[in-house]
């Protein structure tokens, strides 16, 4: 594939089998499929859950244009960390924890934002730090999208404004650390109330991924959408008190 370098200043032509989709922060939005307009070299192989360094002939032998690149960028790739990447290894990442993870479908969030804006990713993107997921390496029962429709209510919205770390202009960071302590509600499958719940949230989670291809055309029905997954939650958490969900939305 043919993309733009920024530390060559020009196009560069790249095998796709080297590279994997990369999202930017500014690119994950609200119950919105992540386009990516980035892309990152990955020069490992995952297999079973864990990720190898290919080795470079193997990279010289299968993936040229990407051999080359690399080979052309080797003095800027060895700088890093203050020329700790030297040697034969100067394209590994700096930091490669949980690379494999990255091939699960996971729930997506910008580090920093005004409010929730997590979403669904089942195309295995790669993202920069900016970027953080969760992923779901055990079996749950629940679906993935019931915990996104939780993840994005007003709930965890409260939730972070009680104990969450504000930044200037009202903003909050969506790091582990803070979102660890939230409460998620786990459901009871042989209720038949709770998996009816859940259920409903996941079939209009489904929905506000599709109205949100085009959200100023389908506005009316993402808050109609987003208003009943806010009132399942309440239900699902035990609130049912007027007083207490004007409490919540005031935030």
């Amino acid at each position: 594939m043919v993309c733009y370098s920024s530390s060559l200043g020009r196009e560069v032509e790249i095998e796709l089998g080297l590279v994997k989709p990369f999202l930017m922060g500014k690119d994950v939005k609200r119950y919105v499929q992540s386009q990516p307009n980035n892309v990152v070299i990955f020069p490992y192989v995952v297999d079973d859950g864990k990720a190898e360094l290919m080795p470079l002939k193997y990279i010289k032998d299968n993936y040229p244009n990407g051999y080359d690149y690399l080979i052309e960028n080797k003095k800027e790739l060895e700088g890093r960390e203050h020329g700790k990447m030297k040697g034969s290894g100067f394209y590994a990442y700096i930091y490669p924890k949980n690379l494999a993870e990255f091939e699960t479908p996971k729930i997506s969030t910008p580090e920093i934002a005004i409010k929730p804006q997590m979403t669904f990713d089942d195309d295995s993107m790669y993202h920069t730090t900016k970027v953080y997921s969760f992923s779901f390496m055990g079996k749950v029962k629940e679906s993935h999208k019931y915990f996104l429709g939780v993840l994005n209510s007003n709930m965890l919205w409260f939730f972070l404004n009680s104990t969450g770390y504000v930044l200037r202009g009202g903003y909050f960071t969506f790091k582990t650390e803070y979102l660890k302590p939230f409460p998620i509600k786990l459901i009871n499958f042989s209720d038949k109330t709770e998996k009816l719940y859940h259920d409903k949230i996941v079939k209009l989670v489904d929905e506000l991924l599709l109205l949100n291809v085009n959200t100023e055309k389908n506005k009316t029905k993402i808050d109609a959408a987003e208003s009943e997954i806010n009132d399942i939650v309440y239900r699902l958490y035990g609130i049912t008190d007027k007083k207490e969900i004007e409490l919540i939305e005031s935030c």
